[in-house]
């Protein structure tokens, strides 16, 4: 089933895979209430191309109602949306492929060969955009990552195995007040106001088991 809500591209999509002896269109749809009211009556539909931005019901919700009502038919979001966003979103509501409107005849054709035998298949535009958006969140969590000194380890690290104060002083051989102002530093950049915020991320980074 072909679902577009541009009559044109609807049928230049039909005349594109008419042509190919493995593939049948069973039914087109030019928009998501329609293309639910023909599944409702017919679902001999084993791929399911669709476009993404639509009126009334649009192709993430067709996605979502499509993978809870008729968990076999493979969904193929032909869009030419290419942001990051949209693509995760699409893949969230259940598509298992993603390719951009402006891709070729043949990238089609593998395309709905490849959801037809169980698999997933996303352009490489798209797969690009995943990467880069991947690495980008990648690079924002590193530059901000908390940097903690090597003393500011051992005092968190001596915090989280319930050492007062007096008790890291002595342990460390500085002052207790200088253990009160790297706890105070440690709550500050870890943007927590209490002991257990501070034993939480030791935890987490492995300064105590």
């Amino acid at each position: 089933m072909i679902v577009d809500d541009h009559h044109m591209f609807l049928e230049g999509i039909s005349s594109l895979l008419s042509d190919h002896d493995l593939i049948k269109i069973v039914n087109k749809a030019e928009d998501g209430v329609d293309a639910l009211a023909k599944l409702s009556v017919d679902t001999s539909v084993d791929v399911l191309i669709t476009d993404l931005s639509m009126p009334d019901i649009d192709g993430f919700d067709l996605c979502r109602t499509i993978s809870i009502k008729y968990p076999n038919i493979k969904m193929l979001m032909l869009s030419m949306h290419s942001d990051s966003t949209s693509i995760k979103k699409a893949i969230k509501a259940g598509a298992r492929g993603y390719i951009l409107k402006n891709t070729g005849h043949d990238e089609l054709i593998k395309a709905i060969t490849k959801l037809h035998a169980g698999e997933t298949y996303y352009s490489n535009q798209v797969k690009d955009k995943l990467v880069a958006d991947i690495a980008g969140n990648e690079s924002k969590d590193l530059h901000n990552e908390v940097r903690l000194t090597k003393r500011e380890k051992e005092v968190l690290k001596l915090i989280a195995m319930e050492y007062t104060s007096q008790m890291i002083a002595s342990e460390l051989f500085i002052s207790f007040h200088t253990v009160e102002s790297h706890r105070k530093n440690l709550m500050k950049k870890l943007s927590t106001n209490n002991l257990a915020g501070l034993i939480k991320y030791a935890l987490k980074k492995g300064y105590v088991d």
